[in-house]
């Protein structure tokens, strides 16, 4: 796809490491289940927030991204139709020239039910589980908030 950023995903990791040594802020990498436009089943992927984006590759070796969600304007909320999942409304606040409008869901890897279900746990550790996820998902939403918000500042 010609209209996705060229960036490698060990780049992305590699900012987080030297970062580690500067002033630099870290970036939010980890992975994350999406469910696409077409496929709507979800998808494991490696993800990165940068540059008011959030990358998703198919792994963090990845040469190139699969795509990225533009936070630029972007809304980003817990999803009310699918538990322990965010979703980020693009074209939200305002739209960039061929910016689309669409909402991406994502959730923490096996913060699925159905994943959940399958693992052979006691009722305690699915609510450890799940307390877990919900943790994970708020720290993403925090940190997707915060890159979106750069938008809003001068030289942005």
């Amino acid at each position: 796809n010609s209209s996705v950023p060229k960036i490698r995903a060990n780049d992305l990791s590699r900012f987080n490491e030297n970062a580690a040594n500067s002033k630099t802020e870290k970036i939010k990498v980890g992975w994350l289940c999406k469910t696409g436009l077409n496929n709507t089943n979800l998808q494991k992927r490696w993800c990165a927030i940068h540059d008011l984006k959030l990358f998703y590759f198919e792994n963090p070796r990845s040469e190139e991204p699969n795509g990225y969600v533009n936070l630029r304007g972007a809304i980003v909320t817990e999803s009310k139709r699918i538990p322990l999942a965010f979703e980020i409304q693009t074209g939200a606040l305002f739209a960039d020239r061929g910016m689309e409008k669409r909402v991406y869901t994502f959730t923490p890897v096996g913060a699925d039910d159905r994943m959940l279900s399958r693992k052979a746990m006691n009722p305690n550790e699915k609510e450890m589980e799940r307390r877990k996820h919900k943790e994970t998902v708020k720290d993403w939403i925090n940190c997707i908030q915060k890159e979106s918000a750069k938008a809003f500042l001068p030289n942005s």
